[in-house]
């Protein structure tokens, strides 16, 4: 009898599997533009503003998820915080792994970088080794070098404020470099701050221009560069030097301080613990977690600086004359509506990464990269099939937008974020500009005190205001932004000036502690 049981059971257990095929080949994908045969919705695929498209196929569909498919490539928007929550929060076992780029990863060097590695052990070890220098209670103790760099900044914008934009970068550049690594930088040309630049600007090639017919068939890795169509080895073989210079030359510098003794605090001397530098048994990961930092800092820190304008009263009757600290963040309610309403009205990352760098063509945009989630199984939602291998966005600028949650959304107003003075805790939180589930970015708490604490020191010293043409008139701004890996705004004029003579003289006189 238990032969026939178990017979039973085996039986049971084919048919349930059977019917959930069944049952998941009987389920429609989420809605979207029809295409065509072969090659899909190649031709919907919108030129510039993706994320827009996205928006507005969703309204026309009447559905938070959209599917794409391109040249058999399945592609599913998800175009509210529930469904990304759902999805890629809930289910985050099922939507963690990364889709492989081999132009990026393996000919460029990206391949052991937090951000692309494939869901796995190394992924792992390396997201908690990040974990434990950027959670929010270690994340406090940078907060003495972001202090002193905000101040840094104060007196670089005081001395030439026509340079503001290169100061914000330069400067936050700066701030990871010696948070990571116990390495000073120069105050103008220093070679780290450079190699981060020459790297990043091949990583936005290789991730945008979408030219590399070796992102769609891996095998042309290994033809000879001399062959017809091979330029792209080329092209690799003269990139790749500036991303190993960039994980590898502050690492060896930071290292050699650290050798002679002069070595300051820093994520470096603590992965280290006191052990050997070299043939240390875990110093690839080290690499690996400093250069993470290093990537994200020079990357995606200076945008949020660039658009704010008020909360002065506020800074004035709280501080009275002195500059900011951290212990006055909570105290500055408006300042704090500021940047979360900064982070809301213009991400750094609108889309997840845009399709061109999965196509072999070239498609001229201004859309900026995150780094897509992929699913590893057949997944049902809502009553859709969301198929094995698809490639997952968040349409965070939808998010961002929604007419429920934000009223008047394209309006910049801070106030939306308060209630009764207070930062309202009902208010969604625009978490969704650090990703979600176990992908969500492990620097966060870094990356809004670095915020908090410069947005707070610049409006406390200096006044923002429209440039002025010779005749004195305002020079109106068509403010626009460029892409990359993340949005960037391209070069404008404004006037900053000191708000009083009282303030410069705060900025001479404050203490680089």
């Amino acid at each position: 009898m238990s032969t026939d049981i178990y017979l039973i059971a085996f039986a049971l257990l084919l048919a349930l599997a059977g019917l959930k095929r069944w049952r998941s080949n009987r389920l429609p994908l989420p809605p979207g533009p029809r295409g065509y045969p072969i090659i899909g919705n190649l031709l919907d695929m919108p030129s510039e503003h993706q994320w827009v498209k996205y928006h507005e196929w969703s309204k026309k569909y009447n559905s938070d998820i959209i599917y794409l498919n391109v040249l058999g490539s399945p592609i599913v928007v998800l175009n509210s915080y529930k469904a990304a929550n759902d999805l890629l929060g809930v289910r985050s076992a099922l939507y963690s792994d990364r889709p492989l780029s081999t132009m990026l990863n393996e000919l460029l060097g990206w391949k052991t970088l937090l951000s692309f590695l494939p869901y796995g052990h190394a992924w792992r070890a390396r997201r908690r080794a990040f974990w434990q220098e950027f959670n929010s209670e270690r994340s406090t103790n940078h907060r003495p070098k972001q202090l002193w760099y905000s101040r840094d900044l104060l007196r670089r914008l005081l001395e030439d404020p026509k340079r503001f934009l290169h100061h914000i970068d330069y400067t936050l550049s700066a701030t990871i470099i010696a948070i990571a690594y116990g390495v000073d930088v120069q105050g103008e040309d220093d070679p780290n701050v450079e190699r981060a630049g020459k790297a990043l600007v091949n990583l936005k090639d290789a991730a945008i221009s979408g030219s590399f017919m070796v992102d769609m068939l891996p095998f042309l890795k290994y033809i000879p560069a001399w062959m017809p169509g091979a330029g792209f080895k080329a092209y690799a073989e003269r990139a790749r030097p500036h991303t190993t210079d960039m994980r590898e030359a502050p690492y060896q510098q930071g290292c050699s301080r650290l050798r002679e003794g002069k070595g300051e605090p820093s994520i470096l001397s603590r992965s280290l613990g006191g052990h050997s530098i070299d043939g240390h048994p875990d110093e690839e990961l080290i690499k690996d977690v400093t250069w993470v930092a290093y990537t994200g800092g020079a990357e995606t820190s200076p945008l949020v600086i660039y658009t704010f304008r008020k909360g002065q009263e506020e800074l004035d009757a709280y501080l009275g004359a002195r500059l900011p600290a951290f212990e006055d963040i909570p105290h500055l309610p408006y300042v704090r509506a500021i940047m979360l309403e900064v982070l809301r009205w213009q991400s750094v990352l609108p889309l997840g990464k845009c399709l061109s760098s999965f196509l072999p063509w070239s498609i001229p945009d201004d859309r900026p990269l995150g780094a897509p989630h992929r699913l590893t199984m057949d997944d049902e939602y809502k009553g859709y099939i969301i198929p094995k291998g698809s490639t997952i966005f968040v349409n965070v600028w939808a998010l961002l937008r929604d007419e429920e949650v934000y009223s008047d959304p394209g309006t910049f107003k801070p106030e939306r974020f308060l209630k009764d003075g207070e930062i309202d805790p009902k208010t969604l939180d625009p978490i969704p500009n650090f990703g979600f589930g176990r992908r969500i970015c492990p620097g966060r708490f870094f990356a809004m005190d670095s915020l908090a604490i410069s947005v707070a020191s610049i409006l406390s010293c200096f006044d923002i205001a429209k440039a002025k043409d010779a005749r004195g008139r305002d020079i109106e701004q068509d403010i626009q932004w460029e892409g990359g890996f993340t949005r960037h705004i391209i070069p404008f004029e404004c006037a900053i000036t000191p708000r009083s003579a009282k303030a410069a003289k705060l900025v001479r006189d404050s203490e680089l502690m």
